[in-house]
């Protein structure tokens, strides 16, 4: 776990997902050294609660890709 990480909990994860409707997300994490970065998503939703997945989609013209 990374430090200051919480335990995972899915009542939380499903809580989340159930809370966002449908369309553009950002999609953010933290690079190798620590400075943060992100990028919008077409589509968003969820795929499974045990693991914990979730599906995005870029468009193919997008420069992130």
């Amino acid at each position: 776990m990374l430090d200051g990480a919480q335990p995972f909990d899915s009542g939380e994860f499903r809580k989340a997902l159930s809370l966002f409707p449908t369309g553009v997300a950002i999609i953010t994490t933290a690079a190798d050294g620590g400075a943060p970065v992100g990028l919008p998503c077409n589509s968003f939703s969820s795929v499974s609660l045990a693991p914990p997945l979730v599906s995005w989609g870029l468009r193919k013209e997008s420069r992130s890709a």
